[in-house]
């Protein structure tokens, strides 16, 4: 596949997944893993994954290694086209959904990213299966500079099959098998009870954007439904099967599967336009963007993964 259509796949994909909006709620809380101090969330961050297209990437004659073939940064205009005064603008964005271990083979995303609307799966391949993979350790990190053309392939797993997807208007989550086992990498540890009450206190970590990995607090439960509950995470497209964390067990709560509007468009003095951030207050009010549909972030209950397991 030449370069130009691998390019015109990414976007078209980015496009799709990046579309389950999300947005950022009073203070921005978005870090990078770097700056994370906590040695337990650092280590949580090790079981988690992005989803990256099988063609995004060359691979090196001894196969040890992969190189991102069309790099494109959260500003470049065939990226978000995201304002260069916006914070990550100059980041990388190449993976498209987030997911996490919960167990040495077996991984857990939203459902959207791996099943069609509308669809439940059962023990099959879908496409999303067939033409992604997972790569861990797609983050800044103070030991090591992230190299995006020399990606260490020991870190990338493909899907085996989805074991059991669903995507619909209430229900959205998916467990995959993987290619191979993960070695070195802890699962993550799953609340097996009720979902969080209101005003329970959280936080998430995954790929805003397909940004490198981000940590971000602050946030706390809005209101509970059947099978998801409302939150004001500071979220994005491409943090779509990201793990929600209960602040205190550091158990996960939930999976995070969509939101209101990421960015608004604004005007340049040339004229042209590019996109800021779309801003609401820590409640939820006085959003510059308002989707009246949407309450919140919306998070899966874990309890829903726990079932099928």
């Amino acid at each position: 596949m030449n370069k130009t259509l691998v390019a015109i796949v990414l976007s078209l994909l980015a496009f799709n997944c990046f579309s389950e909006t999300r947005i950022v709620y009073g203070q921005d809380n978005r870090i990078d893993m770097k700056d994370v101090r906590d040695p337990r969330i650092k280590n949580l961050g090790k079981a988690i994954a992005g989803r990256i297209f099988k063609y995004a990437y060359s691979l090196d004659t001894e196969s040890k290694y992969m190189a991102i073939d069309n790099l494109l940064t959260l500003s470049d205009p065939h990226s978000m086209n995201v304002c260069k005064q916006e914070r990550f603008a100059e980041q990388l964005t190449i993976v498209d959904c987030t997911g996490f271990l919960v167990a040495e083979d077996l991984l857990v995303t939203a459902g959207h990213c791996m099943v069609p609307f509308g669809e439940t799966v059962k023990n099959d391949t879908t496409k999303e299966c067939l033409d992604n993979e997972w790569l861990f350790d797609f983050k800044e990190d103070q030991r090591s500079k992230l190299n995006p053309n020399k990606i260490n392939m020991k870190n990338v797993y493909g899907c085996e099959e989805v074991i059991y997807g669903v995507y619909g208007e209430e229900n959205d989550f998916a467990l995959i098998k993987l290619s191979k086992k993960v070695t070195g990498r802890k699962p993550l540890k799953l609340n097996s009870k009720s979902a969080p009450s209101v005003g329970t206190n959280i936080f998430v970590m995954g790929h805003p954007t397909g940004l490198p990995l981000k940590y971000a607090d602050g946030a706390k439960v809005f209101s509970n439904h059947k099978n998801y509950f409302s939150t004001n995470l500071d979220t994005f497209g491409g943090n779509s099967g990201s793990p929600v964390f209960n602040a205190k067990t550091l158990e996960v709560d939930g999976i995070l599967v969509r939101g209101d509007v990421d960015y608004r468009d604004i005007e340049k003095e040339d004229g042209s336009s590019c996109n800021v951030v779309n801003v609401c207050d820590s409640e939820r009010e006085n959003c510059a963007e308002n989707d009246p549909n949407i309450d919140g972030e919306h998070v899966t209950v874990i309890k829903n993964i726990l079932d099928v397991l």
